[in-house]
């Protein structure tokens, strides 16, 4: 029996069991995935980013944006409490007999060698809508027409400095109902494909502040490493400057366009740190020359800082083959801790981008 084998024996239910265990529960769930707080790499909390696909029996974190089976979970969350397990033991613990389990069927043995190609495996396994691009979804926007511009809903980001001329350029409307900000996600043509919310309720942010919105059956989630926010609206400013700056997340490519006037942003958001392959593909069709990496000051003393450096540089050296590329890092600590380099204003943002590093 092999491990594909294994793990077609588990149940949904058996799964959520298995993770139960770590006090790991379901955040949502859906006819085809069930999401999980990101265990695969927090001890506690982590945001609502781990799908697991029922169909292929698979998990996708969409913050680290790699694959893995329950198996190699069970191994991540057993190194993160110091102790480290093999497959094997791994099986031990769903209460699965695994007998002579082996991926290569030639094989009678269990060994290094055997865990080494099942990885292998799974790290060129599709999952659904995730790494297949002739699998994205696109979505009828009529789903937006039950929500509205509302002045007084949208006043918390209003408030924040987001000015209703880009509140209203970025679609973004407003659900009296569930007291959420909604953020609609459209490709570099204009289609919709996923459409999240800012959850405000107490009850609600406990399953996560940003998740995708669930309605009439269907929940609109996308795959964040296959494009970038806010790519439809300000592709034609960054194909006529040839500049794209990288922010974290949705609220800050509106920043800065509030701050610099909707016909100068070229902001866009990979709603989280990871660049792709998608990105990098987007972005020399843009024909950008220079990047500016302006991730969130995850750091609150120089140590940290010179780690987390350490950190933007690696994700600005997968750019660096193809454009100009420099990092923004807060080295007078002028922001609050998990600022982006936007939400103190423009003086703040030019006093940072000043010294901004470039990577080569």
């Amino acid at each position: 029996m092999n491990f594909k084998e294994l793990r077609e024996q588990l149940t949904d239910e058996m799964l959520k069991d298995i993770l139960a265990q770590f006090n790991v529960e379901p955040v949502d769930e859906t006819s085809d995935f069930i999401i999980f707080p990101t265990c695969c790499h927090n001890l506690e909390g982590g945001s609502p980013k781990l799908y697991y696909y029922k169909d292929s029996k698979l998990f996708r974190c969409y913050t680290e944006g790699i694959t893995f089976d329950i198996f190699t979970l069970l191994q991540k969350m057993y190194a993160l409490r110091g102790q480290d397990i093999s497959l094997r033991q791994a099986i031990d613990v769903c209460g699965l007999d695994g007998g002579e389990v082996s991926v290569d069927p030639l094989s009678k043995a269990f060994n290094c060698s055997e865990e080494l190609r099942y990885l292998q495996e799974l790290n060129n396994t599709y999952v659904p809508n995730v790494d297949d691009e002739s699998r994205m979804r696109i979505y009828d926007p009529q789903v937006l027409r039950q929500y509205s511009f509302d002045y007084m809903g949208l006043m918390p980001w209003i408030k924040e400095g987001i000015s209703v001329e880009t509140l209203q350029k970025f679609n973004i409307k407003y659900d009296p109902n569930k007291d959420a900000i909604i953020i609609p996600n459209f490709n570099y043509n204009g289609d919709l494909i996923g459409v999240r919310a800012r959850f405000f309720r107490e009850e609600d942010i406990k399953k996560g502040k940003y998740r995708p919105i669930h309605w009439n059956g269907t929940t609109y989630s996308h795959p964040t490493g296959r494009t970038f926010y806010g790519i439809w609206e300000n592709h034609n400013n960054i194909e006529r400057k040839h500049v794209a700056i990288l922010f974290e997340g949705e609220k800050s490519v509106h920043l800065y366009g509030s701050v610099y006037g909707e016909d100068n942003n070229i902001a866009l958001a990979t709603l989280g740190q990871n660049i792709t392959k998608d990105h990098i593909k987007y972005l020399l069709k843009m024909k950008v020359r220079n990047v500016i990496l302006a991730y969130d000051t995850d750091y609150e003393d120089y140590n940290q800082l010179a780690e987390v450096e350490q950190k933007y540089i690696q994700k600005a050296k997968l750019l660096s083959p193809y454009f100009n590329v420099s990092i923004l890092m807060d080295y007078d600590f002028i922001l609050p801790y998990k600022s982006s380099p936007i939400d103190g204003g423009k003086e703040k943002f030019e006093q940072i981008l000043k010294d901004r590093r470039i990577v080569k």
